[in-house]
């Protein structure tokens, strides 16, 4: 029986990593890829809808009627213009060109300040954008404490109770605090597992893997020997994806650098073994890149949680979503950025991700040993 031979890997690891110093393809795949998804992605990603498209009729005009309106446009996530009538509002609706209508009667200011009597206005929306009407809702709330708050200056208006909210860790609950932290998973995901299916799958086409079958080196020697300079580069382009948050998103970092470096190999283990998965069992490179997509990226975007909560998902889809490490450490790169728990607190994610990474290997050096058969 053949002995593991340090020596062996290590040759394997530098005639590997020398080809990649002389593969273009592959060095823009892992240094430039993720810097361009990050500027991109970074800067368009946007939960929070501004500058929402809203006209409005007000019948009232008075100075309770105007300080509404302009408590709406102060907020900054409407842009009200005025229309002669509420049919032309439902006309603007209808058109795509507003997405929100507020209808001000003649009597509102009167009704405000009435005895036991309150003030309505009417908001419509549209309802077909179910995703922006959730939203819209919620600031409406705010918008309507807001307006009271300024309408009563001075005046006696009753009210029972007065909510004060504070958003804790992202006071400001800017998008780009909560979405640079998961898509540093989809980008190392990416990467990580289009770098080891499509670069091994290559070795396969060529026959140079055949070559390397034929010497003395053992299955795990070949295995490491080939995946640990993916690792290297996935991990630097971690390390840029890393600094573009910082310096150019202004993504703040509470929590523990040794934290994070840690889940973040076992992150970049776990998708470089189904990546070399991929390889060993389909050796092409045009199913390959399907599987890569299908495996890796598609889960990496639906079921990890970085657009969807995975607590709202069904109980299948969260099984699902429990086999792919995006899903751990999508939690953990968000709380490292945020909250700063410490290793103690995030052992449930860092136990996945290294029980995934160790079965997919073991996975991977079942299928590579059937292949040599």
């Amino acid at each position: 029986m053949i002995q593991f031979s340090l020596v062996r890997a290590r040759a394997i690891f530098v005639k590997e990593f020398k080809h990649i110093l002389r593969d273009p393809f592959t060095l823009v795949m892992a240094l430039v890829l993720p810097l361009m998804i990050v500027l991109v992605l970074g800067n368009s990603i946007e939960f929070n809808i501004r500058s929402i498209p809203m006209v409005y009729n007000d019948a009232d005009r008075t100075e309770s009627s105007r300080q509404l309106i302009e408590t709406f446009a102060s907020s900054n996530y409407f842009q009200p213009r005025p229309v002669n009538n509420p049919n032309d509002g439902f006309d603007e609706i209808l058109g795509e060109r507003a997405r929100a209508v507020l209808i001000i009667p003649p009597t509102f200011e009167r009704d405000l300040y009435a005895a036991h009597h309150g003030a309505s206005a009417q908001i419509l929306l549209d309802g077909a954008d179910n995703s922006s009407v959730i939203a819209i809702t919620n600031y409406l709330n705010t918008i309507n404490q807001n307006a009271m708050l300024k309408i009563s200056d001075g005046v006696s208006i009753p009210a029972d109770l007065t909510l004060r909210t504070r958003y804790m860790f992202n006071p400001e609950l800017n998008s780009q605090w909560f979405s640079v932290p998961g898509l540093t998973a989809v980008i190392i995901a990416l990467v990580a597992i289009m770098l080891t299916t499509l670069t091994i799958c290559r070795e396969w086409e060529r026959g140079s893997m055949e070559m390397l079958l034929s010497t003395p080196a053992t299955t795990l020697e070949i295995i490491l020997g080939k995946v640990i300079p993916y690792a290297i580069l996935s991990f630097i382009g971690f390390i840029l994806v890393f600094i573009v948050g910082r310096m150019v998103f202004g993504v703040p970092f509470v929590g523990g650098y040794l934290t994070l470096i840690l889940g973040t190999g076992l992150f970049i283990l776990g998708y470089l073994a189904i990546g070399l998965f991929i390889s060993v069992s389909t050796h092409k490179q045009d199913v390959a890149i399907q599987f890569a997509c299908i495996v890796g990226l598609l889960p990496a975007l639906v079921l990890s949680g970085f657009i969807f909560p995975v607590e709202y998902m069904g109980r299948s889809y969260r099984a699902v979503s429990s086999l792919f490490p995006a899903r751990f450490y999508i939690d953990l790169s968000r709380d490292q950025f945020l909250k700063g728990s410490s290793m103690g607190d995030l052992w449930p994610q860092m136990g996945a991700m290294a029980a995934i990474a160790l079965v997919l290997i073991i996975a991977c050096l079942i299928r590579f040993k059937r292949t040599l058969e």
